[in-house]
């Protein structure tokens, strides 16, 4: 016998998102699921993005005073009909096929949250695709960008790309509205902690667009790195890179020592670098790459670990 399929309600919160919110919409509105609907939480935008969306006759827009992503995602859920919620951001453009590969993944009752890929938009920057390439290829540690190529349980999908059973989102009590960014971790953290599975299928893709200049890409992980101290400090370690820091600390207190026996001895701190530039080579076969990618995760690990021990020491979320 054919079950209905069930209703699926996705909500975009979105502020000053001119110019990528239409892409965002017509793609969601391209895709291939018989029911579904769409709720746009304007998050007090200045620009022209609310009379954009309000132009769609399909699309659910509800303008709010600005009160951060957290607010306006649990704004929609408690506005959202479906059985299901799916969270994607106005700057990302999703596949045609992605409610109904996230949906794939809820293979029991048992899995509360399922989330999927990411990559560069076909109109991306030379720089944000360049942005993309790095944190594919190393994984990110945190998990936001995975690189599995089959269906898997994991502890965390970012909210960019992620699909939840609406009864979880109401038994955790959804987003805490403190925290910028790192709520998508945080709500994550409590739906496994009740007991709840989150799975990750790499056929449930979106476009995410990435930071056109490196100066946004170290602001955007000094913010990420100040929500994971703080994270920390409220919960104690629970993702591994949340250990980062203690090498980073290894590593200092190695180099200090080593200055104190012999000056020349903390050369030491450059040796790994050119084995690292090896290993970018010999995953692109391009030295142009393998020297940016070592460039940016020098950046990666400088601005991450500077806003964790920020985050740490002022014991506050970050906004």
């Amino acid at each position: 016998m054919n079950q209905t399929p069930p209703l699926i309600s996705v909500v975009v919160p979105v502020r000053n998102g001119v110019a990528t919110i239409q892409k965002c919409l017509d793609s969601l509105l391209r895709i291939e699921h018989p029911t579904f609907e769409v709720i746009v939480l304007d998050d007090g935008s200045t620009d022209a993005t609310a009379p954009i969306c309000e132009s769609y006759a399909e699309v659910k827009v509800v303008r709010l005073e600005q009160g951060g992503p957290a607010r306006a995602r649990n704004i929609g859920i408690r506005l959202a009909a479906g059985e299901f919620i799916a969270f994607t951001d106005g700057d990302c453009i999703v596949d045609p096929t992605w409610l109904q590969n996230l949906h794939d993944g809820f293979l029991s009752a048992e899995v509360g949250g399922v989330g999927g890929d990411q990559r560069s938009p076909e109109d991306e920057t030379k720089t944000g695709r360049l942005i993309q390439e790095f944190l594919k290829l190393v994984g990110f540690v945190g998990s936001y960008v995975k690189t599995g190529s089959a269906m898997m349980e994991t502890d965390h999908n970012p909210t960019c790309n992620v699909m939840y059973r609406k009864t979880v989102l109401l038994e955790t009590g959804g987003f805490d509205e403190s925290l910028w960014p790192g709520e998508d971790v945080e709500l994550d953290l409590r739906i496994t902690r009740l007991g709840y599975k989150l799975m990750y299928n790499p056929a449930a893709c979106v476009a995410h667009y990435r930071p056109s200049t490196y100066r946004g890409f170290a602001r955007m992980f000094r913010r990420y790195g100040e929500a994971q101290g703080w994270l920390v400090r409220r919960y104690g370690p629970f993702r591994r890179i949340h250990y980062v820091p203690v090498a980073v600390i290894a590593a200092l207190v190695t180099l200090a020592v080593l200055s104190a026996v012999n000056a020349w001895l903390a050369l030491a701190v450059f040796l790994p670098w050119p084995l690292v530039a090896g290993w970018f080579y010999l995953s692109t076969t391009s030295l142009v790459k393998s020297l940016q990618f070592t460039s940016l995760l020098v950046v990666t690990l400088a601005c991450w670990n500077v806003g964790f021990f920020k985050g740490i020491v002022e014991g506050r979320p970050a906004r």
